[in-house]
């Protein structure tokens, strides 16, 4: 933690994305994708809401910089929303998927994509569809979660099994959630999109998704439906199962899978 001194009155600012609380991430999501003093400003008083109005105003431009800069490290750090595992929005506490999508479904990734390529459209983005990648990704606990959590077979998944019906009726209770929610879901996102990227890299062009606060922007030439389209060619060999069994398979599993054979078929190509 920062300290720092108005008027004898000592003040803490959070150092690093650990110290930052969950309310304080939320306030300070809305400010992050333009760094400018007066954003570094806002982040200050969402991560000090006992500063006041008044002691702002009475800094001097010099002042007001220096208190300034001891934010400037959110601008220049990759957001880290592994802090985040939960929010709650009209009685219902909705639960963040595991950094990285550890914990996800191959169809929740998949769905997730078009959402995400639909809101970040550069030319034609869709702001609702920020609604739907939060309804998607973030479901309440299941309710059979102790029982299963006992099971020896049991997969891992806290948050109820994706559903489709469901993510769009929470997408419509969602739409009037806290903006910061859903830019730390979006962001939450984004980082294991990064994380897929860089560990799975035979799977993909080299396009690295961009870090920072600002890096919502989807590959150019792609709806994000490959993935969808993947499942069904993977549930037409039968290597998971049905479509069904396909698509709630592991997204890590199915990943790690396909890039392995990836790996074999390019050594294979070389040794011929």
């Amino acid at each position: 933690m920062y300290t720092f001194r108005l008027d004898g009155r000592p003040h803490q600012v959070p150092a690093t994305w650990a110290e930052v609380q969950p309310a304080q991430f939320f306030a300070a999501a809305p400010y992050l994708a333009t760094d400018s003093v007066a954003a570094r400003v806002a982040v200050l008083r969402a991560w000090c809401p006992q500063l006041r109005n008044k002691d702002i105003r009475r800094l001097t431009p010099e002042q007001l910089w220096d208190v300034a800069t001891l934010v400037g490290w959110a601008w220049g750090q990759e957001l880290d929303t592994s802090g985040i595992t939960e929010f709650s929005h009209r009685g219902t506490t909705y639960v963040l998927p595991e950094p990285h999508l550890l914990d996800a479904e191959t169809i929740e990734y998949a769905i997730g994509l078009i959402h995400f390529h639909q809101f970040a459209h550069p030319q034609r983005p869709q702001p609702a569809a920020l609604d739907q990648l939060v309804a998607t990704l973030c479901r309440p606990l299941r309710a059979d979660l102790k029982k299963v959590q006992r099971d020896p077979l049991w997969d891992g998944l806290r948050r109820e099994r994706y559903n489709a019906k469901l993510a769009e009726n929470r997408a419509a209770e969602l739409a009037d959630a806290p903006l910061g929610v859903k830019i730390v879901v979006l962001h939450h996102f984004l980082a294991a999109q990064r994380f897929i990227h860089r560990n799975y890299r035979e799977l993909f062009k080299k396009v690295e998704v961009p870090p920072g606060p600002a890096a919502a922007r989807p590959a150019r030439g792609s709806d994000g439906t490959e993935l969808l389209e993947l499942i069904a060619a993977l549930a037409e060999r039968g290597l998971y199962g049905t479509y069904e069994q396909t698509a709630h398979t592991s997204l890590h599993t199915v990943l790690f899978n396909l890039a392995r054979e990836a790996r074999h078929r390019r050594v294979a190509e070389k040794e011929a």
